[in-house]
């Protein structure tokens, strides 16, 4: 068995001709086409920001496949352990592609960006490993015919001029193939072609294989969409492929390193310098309004507490800025406290939320009327996004090319350039996939990673709830911040005119509220 698998794994070049038979447990299934995705993502995002073959794009993209798709060189004298280690990266590797065509064979979008990705990962991959190209066409059955020495000497200056070798006068090496095989050299009108035939250079290999690669991914893939019926009755596979193509890879912000130093009084600086233009933008319009939809609520909420920001720290914050437009006896039978425990765990299933990624927040239902949620470069027209552009003070150049990308559907890449923009940096140096990734690096970018310090809350907070509100503070709420709110009292210097919620009361639900929480798969079990 073992070394069957050796030899169908002799290099790191694969044309992914056929797949392996063999077991595969639902968790390897989705996460060994997680880790493949991730790079494909990374070739993509990196190819659009910067030009391919630039050593930024080189540096982002092999910094990915190291990580998620290494593949061990072969050597003359390995140890068990090592060849062993070797065979599983390469399996890994041949596993990772085919359950990604399964993922993403089903629409012709889909299949041309699968297809372009693995050409360029192919093409990366032949570069960097050159010296295995001879074996690798010995394995895959590539006869290529290597044009005879007197040939090439006949022929040699038009060879030169055409695939334009100069300086080097050393032997080349000239294969004849097809013309057809070679079309992207006939394009850049980089090879000599006679009777049918194009005589390539050795160095210019890589751009016939990698067409010939993307010529049999393509057929393959529509293949397999014929095929796909054939598994869709199994629900592990299914639900697995449809959530691949929105998976999010990176860190999921459950803890971050910021925990317990970040106030609720830092948060307006901090929603100007620091947050991402999704959350820039809930904050002012509840900062304004103070109110905001069940869509942003969760979308917030989920970010304060991935910024490291307590649970009572944002029941706090959301008591405070509701109740300038409510009174605390309304505030409590709404449910947005309710809203808060649920999401830190401490109501309903008690399961710890995760805050949303980008791609849960530009795939998820978009904004109604009167809504703030979503990502602003995917849902917020041409025009209001100029507008909102402006008022943040960013420069009609860099608002022009903004919009350009956001035109062109590359949202993440637009909130990428608006980081740029606003953190005077020519280039972001990571890849963004998440908003609590956004404020970290911009804290990072700052100084600011492990110095914010824990701040109170500032006296106008306080004496801006002595109103209407001051009177409802004086019963049975009083007597509640005594329990579960003095321990954090004393950290944060909460004012005493603080309005407190009762959490041992169940909140009455309005109609509207219990329709927007039966739409949202989080809360389910209400």
């Amino acid at each position: 068995w073992y070394q069957r698998r050796v030899r169908e794994y002799a290099t790191r070049l694969s044309m992914y001709a056929l797949p392996r038979q063999g077991n595969i447990t639902t968790t390897e299934f989705y996460s060994t086409a997680l880790d493949r995705l991730t790079v494909l993502r990374a070739i993509y995002n990196s190819g659009i920001k910067y030009n391919r073959g630039s050593d930024m794009y080189l540096k982002c993209v092999m910094s990915e496949m190291k990580t998620h798709l290494p593949l061990r060189p072969n050597v003359m004298e390995e140890t068990d352990n090592n060849a062993r280690t070797k065979t599983e990266e390469r399996r890994k590797d041949h596993i990772s592609h085919f359950l990604l065509r399964l993922a993403y064979c089903r629409t012709e979008e889909a299949r041309k960006w699968f297809c372009d990705c693995e050409k360029e990962l192919f093409r990366l991959r032949l570069e960097e490993h050159r010296e295995e190209i001879a074996q690798f066409l010995e394995h895959n059955n590539l006869k290529f015919e290597e044009v005879s020495e007197t040939e090439v000497m006949e022929k040699e200056q038009l060879i030169r001029d055409s695939s334009q070798i100069y300086g080097n006068r050393e032997k080349i090496m000239v294969y004849k193939v097809p013309f057809v095989e070679a079309l992207e050299l006939v394009k850049h009108r980089r090879v000599y072609v006679e009777r049918g035939m194009a005589y390539v250079p050795h160095t210019e290999l890589v751009s016939i294989l990698t067409g010939m690669f993307r010529t049999q991914l393509s057929k393959s893939l529509i293949k397999c969409a014929r095929s796909l019926p054939a598994v869709s009755d199994d629900e592990r596979i299914m639900s697995i492929l449809n959530e691949l193509t929105t998976a999010y890879s990176g860190d999921d912000f459950s803890s971050t390193k910021l925990e317990g130093q970040v106030s609720v009084a830092q948060l307006p600086a901090l929603a100007k310098s620091s947050f991402p233009p999704c959350m820039r933008n809930i904050h002012e319009v509840f900062s304004e309004q103070h109110h905001i939809k069940h869509g942003a609520r969760l979308q917030f909420c989920l970010f304060l507490k991935g910024m490291g920001l307590s649970m009572e720290d944002v029941r706090t914050y959301f008591r405070q800025e509701f109740c300038k437009k409510m009174d605390a006896e309304t505030y409590g039978k709404s449910g947005h406290d309710y809203m808060v425990r649920h999401l830190f765990g401490k109501e309903g299933k008690r399961a710890d939320k995760n805050p949303y990624n980008c791609m849960k927040i530009i795939t998820g239902s978009g904004p109604s009327s009167g809504d703030c949620h979503g990502c602003p470069f995917k849902h917020m027209d041409a025009e209001n996004l100029e507008r909102k552009l402006t008022a943040w003070k960013i420069p009609k150049i860099q608002i022009r090319e903004i919009l350009g990308l956001v035109a062109g559907q590359h949202y993440q890449i637009a909130c990428s350039k608006y980081y740029e923009v606003t953190h005077n940096k020519g280039d972001a140096g990571f890849g963004l996939n998440h908003p609590n990734q956004y404020f970290l690096e911009s804290q990072q970018a700052q100084g600011n990673r492990g110095n914010v310090g824990k701040q109170g809350y500032q006296s106008s907070q306080s004496s801006s709830m002595q109103g209407s509100q001051s009177s409802s503070m004086q019963g049975s709420q009083s007597s509640s911040m005594q329990g579960s709110q003095s321990s954090s009292m004393q950290g944060s210097q909460l004012p005493s005119q603080s309005v407190s919620q009762p959490v041992n009361k169940a909140p009455i639900l309005t109609s509207e509220d219990l329709k927007e929480l039966a739409e949202d798969d989080d809360f389910d079990d209400i």
